[in-house]
């Protein structure tokens, strides 16, 4: 046996507990999640050379890195002309836009480590990123108009043949996986966070398996005219 161990801030306790809820979901077993002065840990037991908890275990931390910070990364994006729902579907759309791009670099950088220290990582391994981050921040205008952030979404759309499933206030894969990415923005779940899975998942096309709440018909009109179909009854 060998332990896998990852660990990071405790502010950063809810992508902890995202990457926790994959492992253990994927295998129960000997794992416990711990606080020690400002860190917070989990630990998990694994046969050794079991290479697919290992390789759940990387996909999930690059989620984290690919979203959660660079998330914090994009915190001084602000547009005028944008509310606060606006600019939050605004810089999810910009994570969205390089996600798979960054992810796929990040794997690449996680591949050799044992012992995850996350936010080490981030700091002494992902320069790259970082610095392509902050420059796509400063590209981002200061003012910002509804009509352009509609042109933004569907540039996106455009380009990608992902298409997910809306069920209530879930939202997932077309392995009909659900998706969480939206719990590495924010603690809590609300109106707000089934949007912003939505535009984080990436997907072009959006099929609906139930009624929508006022607030889902309003987004989906606004920025996936076109792009959303509702299952036969």
């Amino acid at each position: 046996m060998e332990a896998i161990n990852i660990s990071d801030k405790a502010e950063h306790c809810r992508y902890i507990s995202y990457v926790a809820g994959a492992l253990t979901a994927f295998r129960s077993g000997d794992a416990r999640v711990s606080f020690e002065g400002d860190r917070v840990s989990f630990t998990m037991q694994a046969e050794s050379g079991e290479a697919a908890l290992r390789r759940i275990a990387e996909e999930k931390i690059a989620d984290v890195l690919c979203i959660g910070y660079k998330y914090e990364a994009l915190e001084g994006v602000s547009p005028a002309g944008l509310d606060v729902s606006e600019r939050e579907i605004l810089v999810s759309a910009v994570i969205a836009a390089d996600f798979m791009q960054d992810k796929k670099y990040v794997l690449t950088k996680l591949a050799a480590i044992r012992q995850h220290c996350i936010d080490g990582f981030y700091e002494f391994r992902m320069r790259r990123l970082r610095e392509k981050w902050q420059e796509i921040a400063a590209c981002i205008p200061r003012a910002f108009t509804r009509d352009q952030l509609c042109a933004f979404l569907e540039y996106l759309h455009s380009s990608s043949k992902r298409r997910i499933f809306l069920k209530g206030g879930e939202v997932y894969d077309a392995r009909c996986r659900r998706l969480r990415y939206a719990s590495l923005l924010a603690e809590g779940k609300d109106e707000k966070t089934v949007l912003r899975e939505i535009v984080l998942s990436g997907a072009g096309k959006v099929e609906c398996l139930g009624s929508l709440s006022p607030a889902q018909e309003k987004f989906l009109k606004q920025y996936y005219a076109g792009r959303v179909a509702f299952a036969a009854r």
